[in-house]
């Protein structure tokens, strides 16, 4: 956020966003869980799916609060690496 007493860019109040990307090392479809926080403050869980090939879907939930978020997102990891799906790091230039 810009304060314009001074011009100076200042951190919002937010705690640090989580993207977890899975894969199960088949295919090129990947599965991504995000955690961000909106422009209205409020925290959104959002799952997507690139199937590749294949069809790609998303689903986004507005949850109570980060540490709700973090809960939710640690208990859909969990249920990825019981279906054999492992967490991967993805890189993009530019």
């Amino acid at each position: 956020m810009i304060d314009s007493a001074d011009h100076v860019t200042h951190a919002l109040p937010v705690t640090v966003a989580m993207r977890l990307h899975f894969s199960d090392g088949k295919s090129r479809a990947i599965f991504t869980v995000d955690l961000v926080q909106d422009l209205l403050g409020d925290w959104v869980l959002t799952q997507a799916w690139d199937g590749g090939e294949m069809r790609s879907a998303a689903r986004r939930t507005v949850v109570a609060g980060h540490e709700a978020g973090l809960l939710m997102l640690q208990k859909i990891a969990r249920h990825k690496e019981r279906m054999g799906y492992q967490q991967v790091h993805l890189y993009h230039v530019g």
